[in-house]
């Protein structure tokens, strides 16, 4: 059974963007099914998430999104919780693999169905659907 389920309640109703969030949902999903590689999957959780903010960031400076400071501030937020994780981890705490887990699937949750969907006006008056 998945950890966390896409389901239309996290479309941000922009095909790139849903697409994104549904191979990071994947990650959590694989990563609650085996968590015998840890520091592979924080890894992973880290340069997917970078490659998916700039793609959002980018659209914000694109299209002047008026609350792209704050956006990015979450990411930001989202971006040093995961390194300390992986700080954590190579210091030896091989025991924090439930609450990278919890984190992760709890935070995405809500900043897509939160943040995330208050650009869906924006990016679709650009011409991204």
């Amino acid at each position: 059974m998945a950890f966390i389920t896409w389901d239309e309640s996290f479309s941000v109703g922009v095909d790139l963007i849903d697409k994104q969030h549904q191979e990071l949902f994947g990650f959590i999903n694989a990563f609650h099914e085996d968590r015998a590689n840890l520091e592979h999957t924080i890894e992973d959780l880290l340069s997917y998430v970078d490659f998916h903010f700039k793609t959002e960031e980018k659209y914000f400076k694109d299209f002047g999104y008026e609350k792209r400071e704050d956006h990015e501030s979450q990411h930001k937020f989202y971006e040093d919780k995961v390194r300390e994780f992986f700080k954590q981890f190579l210091q030896g705490n091989t025991l924090i693999s439930e609450e990278v887990e919890n984190f992760v699937r709890d935070w995405i949750a809500h900043h897509i169905k939160v943040a995330d969907k208050e650009y869906t006006k924006c990016f679709n008056e650009h011409g991204l659907k």
